[in-house]
């Protein structure tokens, strides 16, 4: 991914922070930039670092290694504010399937993917003609951020053989790969699953660590291991896990329930550590909750349409396990304890009232929308992204008299260890056209040509970013390269381009957003990545449009508002469209 122009991306910066700004703001902003755009001056200086960092074959993205800092480095907990769920759709019954039996099918159709990955097998995911790179798929098992002081680590293990199971706060080892390095039959696992459910004393609740602030638990961390060699191993084992398995004991129907036990659960039976956390619901529902570290959503939904599309397929005849299998359950099934001081107790215990608070800050709504979708989208002639995008955009005007920034997560798989760029969505022409649809004297033909405008332009920055040239990206590293090399450089102040007014009220996404194919996904989301903002994760269907919308607890009121103008804005505009000529 070749590195941007400089002087380009600081174009792009005033127009796409323009329509967020005061006129005085962005005389100011105008100022700021052409000062940093000097000859020798900052930008100068940080972009020369910037490419002579990148030369491969050292680096073979420069955004790679920034977009990892960026999420190792946070210090916030993981829970709500990093990991990202999926609600997956699913072709077993779940009234006639146990929740050991859906477990078991899924364990099975995983380690069919994981083969697939090992072996090289996996055919290339590909955007219309052009094959994108596979490289997070090594990532995706086997993999562990772990907590430290400052920047946590990012752990990735060759291990298959084991899984991680966790229920009634209790931690396991379960084998699935035996002693000739076959995959163990479906009926094994689902005898061992069932072993677990059985009813017994509630554990030590451990998982709950991991829910901390990562400072906190990179201290607890360091203190566990030094309390035993026991705990050194036990640790081990919960980290080079393929993935972790949490059997819940919850029965959420009611899709915001499902949704809200996805995201962040009731603080037990989970480790949010873990790149891959599947978790079975007693009532079989079933769902994904992925630290964010090493993987992106397209990655995350190849394995969930593999999953879709083999799950029914895993063989189920057999059904009695044999004599054999149950004398060797003492070698496959191991039970995970750790040696806890009164002080790692107590921890667990304050992590628990933190974590409540913390899930209680956190409101969640779903909006099914079903009167359109893709299909009638398509029929106004503009992108269905983009329509939904400016119906967002709509809906925020409608509730805050303005717009603030927006951000659509763009992919950037199509080179080599590609990641994603943000889409700034605002635009001088979206703002246009919200400032027709809502003035009685401006004609219908207008309206509707500024609605096709502000479409246009969304598609033509989303390819901008696609091909490596949006901005978030390349001031991200600019701003890491001064972080790593700025004394060295002789910029020991951060610049004042990243402090002033528009690179802050760009860089400050009110409404985050992100949406991909919904192929095997029922609902997908996460949290809010300000306190004064939204999360917004939406699929378009053929015949409908779902979000799923998170805010801290303190914007629960205009949530509930931000539900209802959506709603408004995509019928307001669809009903525009449709006098198209």
């Amino acid at each position: 991914m070749p590195v941007p122009d400089l002087n380009i991306t600081c174009g792009k910066l005033i127009e796409w922070a323009e329509p967020l700004l005061t006129e005085e703001e962005s005389i100011k902003t105008r100022e700021v930039i052409e000062l940093f755009l000097q000859p020798g001056g900052e930008g100068e200086k940080l972009q020369n670092e910037l490419i002579e960092w990148a030369q491969p074959p050292a680096v073979l993205n420069w955004f790679a290694p920034v977009w990892r800092d960026f999420y190792l480095s946070c210090p916030k907990s993981l829970v709500i504010n990093s990991n990202v769920f999926y609600y997956l759709k699913s072709k077993l019954d779940e009234n006639t399937r146990s929740q050991a039996s859906i477990a078991a099918a899924l364990i099975s159709s995983v380690y069919d993917f994981i083969a697939l990955i090992d072996t090289k097998e996996l055919t290339p995911d590909m955007q219309k003609d052009v094959p994108l790179c596979m490289n997070q798929y090594r990532s995706l098992f086997s993999s562990t951020r772990i907590p430290r002081q400052g920047t946590d680590d990012f752990k990735v293990s060759s291990n298959r053989k084991h899984i991680v199971v966790m229920h009634n706060q209790r931690i396991y080892k379960l084998t699935i790969i035996d002693e000739n390095g076959a995959i163990r039959s479906y009926s094994a696992i689902e005898f061992e699953l069932n072993c677990i459910l059985s009813p017994s004393e509630k554990g030590q609740n451990l998982g709950l660590l991991s829910t901390m602030p990562r400072d906190q638990w990179a201290k607890s961390r360091a203190d566990l291991l030094e309390i035993s060699t026991n705990n050194i191993q036990a640790i081990r084992t919960l980290e080079d896990a393929s993935f972790v398995l949490c059997l819940d004991e919850k029965s959420p129907v009611e899709i915001t329930d499902v949704s809200k036990q996805l995201l962040h659960g009731s603080g037990q039976d989970r480790f949010f550590d873990k790149s891959l956390q599947f978790i079975v619901f007693k009532n079989g529902k079933t769902g994904i909750n992925f630290e964010h570290t090493g993987v992106d959503g397209s990655v995350m939904l190849r394995m969930v349409g593999h999953i879709y599309d083999t799950i029914d397929q895993v063989s189920f005849a057999e059904r009695n396990v044999s004599t054999e299998t149950k004398q060797g359950l003492s070698l496959s099934l191991e039970e995970i304890e750790f040696d806890l001081d009164e002080t790692l107790k107590q921890t667990v215990h304050t992590a628990k009232d933190s974590f409540k608070q913390h899930t209680e800050n956190t409101q969640t709504r779903v909006l099914n929308f079903t009167a359109f979708g893709k299909n009638q989208i398509k029929q106004f002639g503009v992108s269905p992204d983009a329509f939904v995008q400016l119906a967002l955009q709509l809906a925020e005007h409608k509730l805050y008299g303005k717009c603030y920034s927006a951000y659509e997560a763009v992919m950037t798989r199509t080179f080599v260890d590609g990641r994603i760029d943000a889409l700034h969505t605002v635009s001088p022409e979206s703002i246009r056209f919200i400032e027709n649809i809502g003035d009685a004297s401006c004609s219908t033909q207008a309206k509707i040509d500024s609605l096709i405008s502000a479409s246009q332009k969304h598609v033509e920055r989303a390819g901008e970013c696609r091909s490596g040239a949006g901005i978030y990206a390349h001031f991200l590293a600019l701003k890491y390269r001064h972080q790593v090399a700025g004394d060295k450089i002789g910029i020991s102040t951060l610049p004042e381009i990243f402090t002033d007014k528009g690179y802050q009220a760009l860089s400050h996404s009110v409404v985050c957003t992100s949406t991909t194919s919904d192929y095997g996904v029922e609902l997908a989301g996460y949290g809010p990545i300000v306190d004064d903002g939204y999360g917004i994760r939406y699929f378009v269907r053929n015949d409908s449009i779902c979000f799923n919308m998170t805010s801290r607890s303190i914007m629960q009121d205009k949530l509930e508002q931000m539900h209802s103008y959506i709603e408004q804005s995509l019928l307001e505009m669809a009903d525009l469209m449709r006098l198209r000529k």
